[in-house]
C-alpha cells in the first residue's frame, strides 16, 4: 500500500525511489511500532534483514507477472491454494499477508480463521515453499519462533 502511494505521489518517476524506498521502509517501521494491545514490535535487526528480501521479492514478482502476461509460451494455470498460518494474529500476520501478494504470481485472496486463501497464476512442485520462506522471514522480523509449517493445496 505504501509503495503504491509513493508511486502515485512521485508520478511514477523511478528516480524518486532513491528517497522512496527509505521513506516507505521508515514509515512501515514507524507504523508497526505504534503501540497495540501487547503486540510484539519489529526488531531493528529483523528489519535490516527483511528489507532486502522484500525488495528482491517485489522485483521478482513484478518481472514474473509481466513475463507471464506478455508471453504466449508460458501457460497460466490460475488456481487457489490454502495456506495454514503459523504467525499469531497481529502486526506480524498482517505484514505476512500483505507480503504474500508481492511474491511471484501470488495474491492473498481471503483469510478465514488460521487459513489464508492464496491465488496463484501457476502451480508447481514448490507450491507454498515461497509462502513458508516468507512467513519465516516475517517471523524473524518480529523475533518469533514458529512451528513446522503445514500447508494444503
Amino acid at each position: 500500500m505504501l509503495i503504491t502511494i509513493w508511486w502515485v505521489i512521485s508520478d511514477g518517476d523511478t528516480t524518486s525511489w532513491i528517497i522512496g524506498v527509505p521513506t516507505v521502509a521508515a514509515t512501515l517501521w514507524w507504523s508497526l511500532r505504534q503501540p497495540s494491545a501487547s503486540q510484539p514490535l519489529p526488531r531493528l535487526i529483523g528489519l535490516i534483514r527483511f528489507i532486502p528480501y522484500f525488495l528482491w521479492e517485489s522485483l521478482r514478482g513484478g518481472i514474473d507477472v509481466a513475463r507471464i502476461a506478455f508471453s504466449a509460451r508460458i501457460a497460466m494455470r490460475p488456481h487457489f491454494c490454502t495456506y495454514i498460518l503459523n504467525l499469531p494474529e497481529g502486526p506480524a500476520r498482517r505484514v505476512f499477508i500483505n507480503a504474500v501478494s508481492l511474491l511471484p504470481g501470488t495474491l492473498s485472496a481471503d483469510i478465514r480463521d488460521e487459513r489464508l486463501l492464496v491465488h496463484r497464476l501457476r502451480s508447481g512442485p514448490e507450491d507454498n515453499h515461497d509462502l513458508q520462506a516468507c512467513e519465516r522471514r516475517v517471523a524473524d522480523l518480529f523475533g518469533f519462533s514458529i512451528s513446522p509449517m503445514k500447508t494444503r493445496s
